[in-house]
């Protein structure tokens, strides 16, 4: 039984989204799991490996994978944010585009002046750029075509880094607006030596046009950090402006 409810090695902290969300579908796993365990009269070590579609069959997962669902829209008011277009496209009644929800933070969260703050995927120089909001394939391909403008800091949903690969090379700088440091885009970014923030938290929109500086001088994110205590601090967006003095 201890393997059916014992902590996971890592987890999210409750108190944020991530928590939220694993939290909800972590319960109800271990629930129906314990209940068929139950219901078997079999201990555990001879059902895992052995008999596991006893303990959790692809009926039961659906169900909870709806219940999760419901309960999530119910407690947040929205739609699981979407990690790419496609998924909007496939299930609309399950996600959003994380820039189509109410995603924006209060303006006291952040130092005065900034207007948001991401975790920076490897140490570099400030950038001062042009925001190019990316939003869907049809951005992607309107880029193709006509060119990526100099000085360009793309700003994403899409942490899985498939979207935006095409034109990585040709930013000055990304923030993407989902993820993490160890997201598909982070890994990219670092590879390509594209400086990159992830999981970028915003007090308004980004504007098309808009010049920001980005604070990539920050120390990187450690990539090993999952609890809120091993985190490093993390780097500022500033409008252009302001970029200098900070």
């Amino acid at each position: 039984m201890k393997y059916a409810t014992g902590r996971p090695k890592w987890s999210f902290p409750e108190d944020t989204i991530g928590g939220v969300l694993t939290g909800m579908t972590r319960s109800k796993v271990i629930a129906q799991v314990n209940a068929n365990l139950a219901k078997s009269g079999k201990p555990w070590h001879e059902l895992v490996n052995r008999q596991w579609a006893d303990l959790l069959n692809l009926g039961e997962t659906q169900e909870i994978a709806d219940a999760v669902l419901v309960e999530f829209q119910a407690s947040q008011g929205r739609k699981f944010y979407a990690g790419a277009e496609i998924s909007v496209l496939d299930k609309p009644d399950q996600y959003v585009l994380r820039s189509d929800g109410d995603t924006y933070y209060d303006a006291s969260e952040f130092p005065p002046g900034a207007i948001g703050d991401g975790d920076n995927v490897f140490q570099t120089t400030d950038v001062t750029g042009t925001i190019v909001v990316i939003r869907k394939v049809a951005d992607v391909n309107r880029l193709i075509d006509d060119g990526v403008p100099e000085n360009t800091i793309a700003v994403i949903d899409d942490s899985g880094g498939t979207l935006t690969a095409p034109l990585l090379p040709d930013f000055e700088a990304v923030i993407c607006l989902a993820g993490t440091v160890r997201s598909h885009l982070g890994i990219l970014g670092r590879e390509f030596g594209v400086p990159t923030l992830m999981a970028s938290r915003l007090s308004r929109p980004l504007e098309n046009g808009e010049l920001v500086t980005v604070k990539f001088s920050s120390e990187a994110q450690n990539a090993e950090a999952f609890l809120p205590e091993d985190r490093k601090p993390r780097a500022l967006i500033l409008p252009a402006s302001q970029g200098a003095a900070q």
